[in-house]
């Protein structure tokens, strides 16, 4: 059973994914974490000038996931590099990842096989049958067309620069409001006229406007839609 969760920067679909994944006892896919993972590498190979090169190195590493911490850190070729691909400097390069088709491919691919093999994994007499909660910008669009279960979690722009802001703060790392209100509005305008793999609102989803919601009220709202056309989800 996949259920996606797609949304913008700081609509809270990270965090939300991860609780209801929790909650249903599913591992949790962060798939921007792999485009940023996919940033990261060139970086440090300095290819960021050449997206050929980049989309040759995305097929040549190897991403992973450690299932067994919560949240999942993902490895680049062996490496855990959950915190690396959080810094600023990876932040701003991302898109340079997640912008190039041959990536997107090669990624969308990647993720499809975690899907399944999600799916296909046998699980204890009582418990929920296998699956996966997935977020990003295109889980329900593009990966996963047929998931079951959609949502696109959304919030007004100045909540999602101050949900921003608190994230970095806990981790040391001041930022300017009006700055990274702009960034976030900026950031959307990309996204949404990306080539391949857009932002954009799956037609079948369930709307979630997160501004005035805190984490487990969002939570329960997932909880209740999943309940209302799955009693072994309850």
């Amino acid at each position: 059973m996949i259920i996606t969760i797609d949304g913008p920067a700081g609509s809270g679909k990270s965090a939300a994914a991860l609780a209801l994944a929790k909650r249903l006892g599913l591992p949790h896919l962060d798939t921007g974490a792999m485009y940023r993972a996919v940033a990261l590498d060139a970086l440090e190979q300095n290819l960021l000038d050449n997206p050929d090169a980049i989309a040759a190195r995305c097929r040549q590493i190897v991403l992973d996931f450690d299932w067994a911490k919560t949240p999942a850190a993902i490895l680049l070729d062996g490496r855990d590099v959950s915190d690396l691909i959080r810094q600023p400097r990876v932040t701003d390069i991302t898109y340079q990842a997640a912008d190039n088709p041959w990536v997107r491919e090669e990624l969308v691919r990647q993720q499809r096989n975690i899907g399944r093999q999600c799916e296909a994994k046998k699980r204890a007499p009582g418990e929920v049958a296998g699956g996966l909660v997935t977020e990003g910008r295109d889980q329900g669009t593009i990966v996963f067309p047929h998931a079951p279960f959609k949502f696109y979690l959304d919030a007004r722009p100045e909540e999602r620069a101050r949900r921003r802001i608190a994230q970095l703060a806990a981790k040391g790392i001041s930022a300017e409001y009006n700055e990274l209100l702009q960034q976030i509005v900026q950031r959307d305008m990309r996204d949404q006229a990306r080539a391949v793999g857009p932002l954009s609102r799956p037609k079948d989803a369930i709307v979630i406007d997160t501004t005035e919601m805190n984490l487990d009220e969002v939570v329960e709202t997932l909880l209740a839609h999943i309940a209302k056309k799955n009693t072994l989800w309850t």
